[in-house]
């Protein structure tokens, strides 16, 4: 009996032993992928300037531009933080549009995901309001997509006219907004920000400066800005099935929907809530860095407008930004700066 209880009790040994080390092992491989999107590359100056190389009548729902994804989580627990650099420096590595998500807390607008809680919303309009100053020649899309309580959305309304009053694109047209939006051009948009409301409230029909939303589906008509979403891909596809799957589906409901605005999601997320978005990044990143490259020879190019990606950097979005040069959005004079801009090492 006490024999096959020592059997037992080293049998239970070795299975604990392999287990823990088990645990290690794929934790380091979680840690390794996970490292491959750690890029704090010192932005390329140009990148704060980049929309000067484009031409003034491009529409800017034509013009190739990168966008950040849940922007203002920088800072936060490895299960909420989609990003880790903060509004300003997203802003000098060429980042023109932004995903963000307001909450009060405790008297202060912060911006949130999930039960986490990273930049305050002050400092995030400092800092558009500083970029937008000292470069006049860019255009900035302020994606306002949730609110998670009814006090943060008086509050922002009140502090986006506090930073940014003056600044924004505003529809005094006599148009539909979709229609005013569809046909705006970088050149009108100079030096301004474009605010996009998720909610289809007073503020959207009351005041022009408003531009509202489409839901994940595109479900609403008179929806200025499109940013489908499927839950189950961008969760658990895999990031070569996402690519080959989800990301034609979600360009074929653009061609199918209203127009304005196209915002391709192209991030994927822990829907198990294990290794968090840093390690999906990390599988995923190569990947879609050469699916987008691949637009610039697709029939799909012509609706390529903002491509939304998690841990923005310069490399990432200089991918991006080469997708002007073949739809001919960059001025003649000057292709050969911005051909200089582009040039970054894009291999992770």
């Amino acid at each position: 009996m006490r024999g096959k209880m020592r059997i037992g009790v080293k049998i239970t040994l070795i299975l604990l032993v392999c287990l823990v080390v088990a645990v290690i092992v794929a934790a380091g491989v979680c840690a390794s992928i996970a490292h491959r999107v750690n890029d704090h590359t010192t932005p390329a100056a140009a990148l704060s300037y980049w929309q000067s190389y484009i031409k003034d009548d491009a529409l800017l729902s034509r013009v190739a531009t990168p966008g950040s994804h849940d922007a203002g989580t920088a800072g936060m627990p490895w299960y909420s933080e989609t990003q880790d650099r903060d509004i300003g420096n997203q802003l000098e590595c060429g980042t023109r549009y932004f995903d963000l998500r307001i909450k009060e807390k405790k008297g202060e607008l912060r911006i949130y995901h999930g039960p986490a809680y990273s930049l305050y919303l002050k400092d995030v309009l400092e800092d558009v309001r500083d970029f937008i100053t000292a470069n006049p020649s860019e255009a900035i899309i302020l994606d306002v997509h949730k609110f998670g309580n009814a006090e943060a959305k008086t509050g922002t309304v009140a502090m986006l006219d506090e930073y940014l009053a003056g600044r924004f694109i505003s529809n005094d047209s006599g148009k539909s907004d979709l229609e005013y939006i569809s046909n705006l051009t970088l050149g009108e948009a100079r030096g301004k920000c474009l605010l996009i409301w998720g909610d289809d409230d007073e503020y959207v029909s009351g005041d022009s400066r408003y531009f509202l939303r489409n839901d994940d589906g595109g479900q609403i008509e008179n929806g200025c800005l499109q940013s489908f979403y499927t839950a189950k891909w961008n969760r658990y596809y895999s990031s070569e099935k996402y690519i080959q799957k989800a990301v034609p589906a979600y360009i074929d409901m653009y061609k199918n929907s209203v127009g304005g605005i196209f915002v391709l999601q192209s991030q994927l997320t822990d829907g198990c809530l294990v290794c968090g978005p840093r390690y999906r990044e990390g599988q995923h990143e190569k990947n879609m860095n050469d699916c987008v490259a691949a637009f610039a020879h697709s029939e799909n190019l012509q609706y390529i407008n903002v491509v939304m990606r998690d841990y923005v950097s310069p490399r990432k979005n200089a991918v991006t930004l080469a997708l002007n040069v073949s739809k001919g959005l960059v001025k003649e004079e000057c292709a050969s700066e911005y051909s200089v801009m582009i040039a970054l090492p894009t291999a992770v």
